[in-house]
């Protein structure tokens, strides 16, 4: 039970992010050529491709005709802002992410105690695996059919518009335009869909903890005293650990939550006047690809939305579990125990973005509500 992986779920993406630069690899602070390799790859891999590309698309969005042309290249160069906060978030807490990876899964006070938690932890893990593998595969095939709809076009145009410092609206010049742009924007892809992935698995496990409390209350409904006074205090002591770790948490996906959230109004809202402004029949290819990223755009808001709506559920749940156990048949200092334990849970266990908002589902209604009114407002003054 000890050797169960705590982190099945995520393991492979792990890695993944590993090889992209987005985490420290194990023992990389030894001496040696390979850990300064290890220090140096993920400058090395983005400053050419990501930040230059983003920094591309900026200059394309500025130095545009007219606002309609802008709004063409705005949707993706906002999308790509949000990316450079996490990235920067995620490299500047490298050693607080990495620590509460291998906390979650090492330390001995999260590990599961019989077939009954295994069992519902393991499917909590497909579960949220499921889930994900989903998103991340409609994401990637969202770009894929980006690069391949530009071929079906009379003119030579690029799957995602950016500055060019060279003219490349021709047969031979072309490839090296779209070849930049397929390379950049699938390293800009990947990076930003699992960083995604891993906020919400933060968010995920923690709140699975939590509900693994509750299992350990509801499991004393007919335990006596002396069986269930100490695994109360241990109940407890897990419990404070817990309440760290959302702490530490918080403080990682605040920052990229926020973002997320601040930005994606704008993002939905110029996807949408993009789609006004193509027409379907002009360019059917464009316009599905842009249908599919508003899509995915969506789900990107509401699945942090989502898991940190469920971790404050599970946490403030714990309530009811108290009121699970046998404490009718407790002695008046193990009531006063359960007493003390349940003034404790009054205070609301919340994951917040900055000091602006709590991280759940009715901030996901209000930015889509606030999409909605800047895209109105758009196609007014357009008009």
């Amino acid at each position: 039970m000890e050797s169960t992986d705590r982190l099945s779920a995520i393991q492979f993406l792990l890695v993944v992010q590993r090889w992209i630069g987005l985490l420290k690899w194990k023992n990389d602070e030894e001496a040696g050529i390979l850990s300064c390799l290890k220090r140096i790859h993920p400058f090395v891999l983005h400053l050419p491709l990501t930040f230059t590309y983003i920094a591309l698309m900026w200059y394309e969005a500025f130095t545009s005709s007219d606002f309609e042309e802008a709004g063409q290249v705005l949707y993706m160069s906002i999308t790509e802002l949000a990316l450079i906060i996490k990235l920067l978030n995620i490299w500047y807490r490298r050693n607080e992410t990495a620590n509460l990876i291998n906390e979650l899964q090492h330390n001995p006070a999260f590990n599961l105690r019989n077939a009954e938690e295994i069992q519902f932890w393991e499917k909590n893990q497909k579960g949220f695996k499921r889930i994900f593998y989903w998103y991340i595969c409609g994401s990637l095939v969202v770009a894929f059919m980006g690069y391949t709809s530009v071929f079906f076009q009379e003119e030579y145009e690029l799957p995602f518009g950016y500055y060019v410092p060279f003219e490349w609206r021709s047969r031979e010049r072309y490839f090296y335009a779209w070849g930049y742009n397929v390379v950049a924007m699938t390293l800009c892809c990947l990076s930003n869909i699992l960083l995604d992935t891993l906020g919400c698995y933060f968010m995920f496990q923690i709140a699975s903890l939590f509900r693994l409390i509750g299992m350990r209350l509801k499991a004393l409904q007919n335990a006596p005293e002396e069986k269930a006074k100490p695994e109360l205090r241990s109940i407890f002591q897990l419990h404070s650990k817990v309440k760290r770790l959302t702490k530490e948490c918080e403080v990682l996906v605040s920052p990229y939550v926020l973002s997320q959230v601040v930005l994606s109004a704008f993002i939905i809202c110029f996807s949408a006047y993009r789609l006004v402004h193509m027409g379907f029949k002009q360019r059917p290819g464009l316009f599905l690809t842009t249908v599919q990223f508003v899509a995915v755009m969506i789900v990107q808001i509401y699945l942090p939305c989502y898991y940190g709506n469920e971790l404050t559920i599970h946490a403030n749940d714990l309530t009811n579990s108290v009121f699970a156990t046998n404490w009718l048949e407790y002695s008046v200092g193990t009531r006063k125990l359960l007493n003390c334990y349940m003034e404790f849970l009054k205070r609301p266990v919340k994951v917040r973005a900055g000091v602006f908002f709590e991280i759940g589902l009715p901030i996901f209604v209000k930015t889509i509500n606030n999409a909605y009114s800047f895209f109105a407002l758009l196609l007014k003054i357009s008009k």
